[in-house]
């Protein structure tokens, strides 16, 4: 008896069986110096202010474009996505990326981009809005209803001087 019990004690109990996590998200690195490039490379020879754009967005709506303009936020879980200003201060050009791998520093806003992407004006449904709105840090039940967006979905940004 007393063998048996050694023994028992001595054998380690069975693994508890963990549920597999999605793989997170890498890290986002400090705010990089100018000319530091992410995602896929670009010659930024045709470069549109974003003001230019935001001047007849319709225009611009499905084309490929490569925007110039100043990071306004940046998502502060991941740097998944962030805005770029416009003069007018309560409209930004949402930055995304479908493919998932393009990650800003979460301390780039205010740094000056060039992006290129798929430029689209499209409405944003309600929870969507309020999402990013929690992912920026602010208050999402300040969002009502479906809200128009103007967004890249981007394929490379390069911070620049300026």
């Amino acid at each position: 008896m007393l063998l048996a019990l050694v023994l028992a004690c001595s054998t380690p109990p069975a693994p508890t069986p963990v549920a597999a996590e999605a793989p997170a998200a890498p890290a986002a690195p400090a705010a990089p110096a100018s000319n530091v490039a992410l995602g896929e490379a670009f010659t930024a020879t045709d470069i549109v202010p974003v003001d230019t754009l935001m001047a007849s967005p319709a225009a611009w709506d499905g084309k490929e474009v490569v925007v110039e303009g100043v990071v306004k936020e940046v998502c502060q879980k991941k740097g998944c996505w962030h805005t770029i200003a416009t003069a007018d201060p309560a409209v930004n050009v949402m930055v995304k990326d479908k493919e998932y791998k393009i990650f800003l520093p979460k301390d780039a806003a205010g740094k000056k981009v060039h992006v290129k992407g798929t430029f689209a004006v499209a409405e944003l449904p309600e929870a969507e809005a309020r999402h990013y709105a929690e992912d920026a840090g602010r208050d999402p039940t300040t969002i009502v209803g479906a809200q128009k967006t103007f967004a890249l979905d981007v394929a490379g940004v390069k911070f620049v001087e300026g």
